[in-house]
């Protein structure tokens, strides 16, 4: 396998993933589409407010969305898509580094959140790196 098959493959699986919870979060809101987990982890106190938070939450989830389309996008066009692809990259990092905002390290952390944080702030460098190494084909 070449390595920009490699890269290929991982920009389609990564894609998808992202697609997936795009469609779970941009879908289904604040409390999701539950394509991921129970649904029932919190209770709207104030319906007007829940409803403007939900529908911020769902303008989020459809850029997520919409990052995950790229990803899939640039598997099958790589050199057109690469700029695309890198920004992309970088948005995704930058989420990650949001994520300590919260100040909650024992959440960040842990078990539910390592892997999401992991992919995020070690992945998308490494792929940002690997995309930036990937040379066009001589024609």
């Amino acid at each position: 396998m070449t390595k920009e098959l490699a890269l290929r493959i991982t920009l389609s699986l990564a894609g998808a993933f992202i697609v997936f919870t795009g469609v779970n979060i941009g879908l289904g809101g604040m409390a999701t589409l539950g394509l991921m987990g129970s649904r029932d982890f919190f209770a709207v106190t104030d319906g007007a407010a829940f409803h403007v938070q939900d529908s911020h939450v769902r303008f989020l989830g459809g850029l997520w969305l919409g990052v995950g389309l790229i990803f899939l996008a640039s598997a099958m066009r790589l050199q057109a898509l690469k700029p695309t692809l890198l920004v992309c990259c970088t948005l995704v990092f930058v989420g990650g580094l949001a994520r300590f905002s919260a100040m909650q390290f024992d959440v960040l952390f842990g078990p539910r959140l390592i892997g999401s944080l992991a992919a995020e702030l070690l992945g998308m460098p490494a792929l940002y790196i690997w995309i930036l190494a990937t040379k066009p084909h001589a024609k």
